[in-house]
């Protein structure tokens, strides 16, 4: 598509959204609970959950999922316009679709629950960090000692890089502000919700399987941003990693994002019971955190300039529908 100059269109309020929402999760953070999208899907989840019928659990999940999720993606739809322009209009629309966009992905609560945990662990006071943890992890944390609180803390923040920062960018990227906050409501509700053991196995079925297929070309995408973001001499240490040990975690996923970072790091994650990545490493120190957020700061950065570079460059008219939405114009 040209202008009537001849020249070719540059989208600037799309990447000027993304770029506001992204100033607003680094200056701001998180919007208070009761103004939260994230937060109401929580509460949406929680309440089907409540009167999910006991002898049809999938069945229920699959209604969770699209009762969850249509709402937020339909009103991000609206909000854009089929016929390229905001339903809102003016300064209205581009602030409610920074504050939509900014619900989706979260980069300064992640970095900023580490570093205190890590301050913590630095101060020594183990059994404060500890209590932390549930913030990150869901495994039992009790007797867990500073190089295991460490471990869940790096292997947290490597993952969340994927399903917290990434994969609502990509899903923008792709599908626009509706793919954005659909993407959001299945990974929310798989955080409730999508566990294979008892009671959710069934309830939590589709959910789990859904996010799993959505974070699959994210996760390999995630893996090759750390490595890039890694110190020169790490990279292909972080390469190797990536490659030959993302398999031992049991989701699909999220091996890719946490081998990559432990070889980008030189440290050694575990899970006790379940995996080890990056086993000859030596021993974790509470201050390899901090390396871990600077890791996907930088990875965050190398991100948002990649997406707003590709959303501003793509001709397309003046509303982004993601790339897909262009392809079906």
């Amino acid at each position: 598509m040209e202008t009537c100059d001849g020249a070719t269109p540059v989208n600037t309020l799309p990447a000027g959204i993304l770029l506001g929402a992204v100033l607003f999760d680094l200056l701001i953070g998180e919007p208070p609970k009761r103004m939260h999208p994230v937060v109401w899907m929580g509460r949406i989840i929680a309440a089907l959950e409540e009167h999910s019928i006991e002898n049809h659990q999938r069945l229920w999940g699959v209604i969770i999922v699209i009762l969850t999720a249509a709402p937020f993606t339909i009103a991000g739809y609206l909000l854009v316009g089929a016929d390229d322009s905001l339903t809102v209009t003016g300064i209205a629309g581009i602030l409610l679709s920074i504050y939509l966009l900014k619900s989706t992905f979260s980069i300064k609560m992640l970095i900023g629950e580490a570093k205190r945990i890590e301050e913590e662990l630095e101060r020594g006071d183990i059994d404060s960090a500890r209590s932390k943890l549930p913030i990150f992890v869901s495994r039992e944390t009790e007797g867990f000692d500073e190089e295991k609180t460490t471990s869940a803390v790096i292997e947290s923040v490597s993952e969340s890089y994927l399903d917290t920062i990434l994969s609502p960018l990509f899903y923008f990227t792709l599908l626009g502000l509706p793919g954005a906050l659909a993407y959001k409501a299945v990974n929310t509700i798989d955080s409730m919700i999508g566990y294979m053991e008892p009671p959710y196995q069934n309830l939590g079925y589709l959910p789990a399987k859904l996010d799993d297929i959505l974070n699959y070309i994210p996760a390999r995408i995630s893996a090759i941003i750390i490595i890039l973001a890694a110190a020169t001499n790490r990279r292909v240490d972080a390469l190797n990693c990536a490659r030959s040990e993302h398999e031992k975690t049991p989701s699909p996923n999220s091996g890719w994002p946490m081998a990559a970072a432990a070889g980008a790091l030189g440290v050694r994650l575990e899970k006790p019971g379940a995996y080890t990545l990056n086993a000859s490493a030596p021993p974790l120190r509470p201050e390899d955190i901090g390396e871990s957020v600077k890791l996907v700061l930088r990875a965050s950065m190398i991100l948002i300039v990649l997406v707003a570079a590709m959303i501003y460059f793509t001709p397309t008219i003046e509303r982004w529908h993601g790339l897909l939405g262009i392809l079906f114009r």
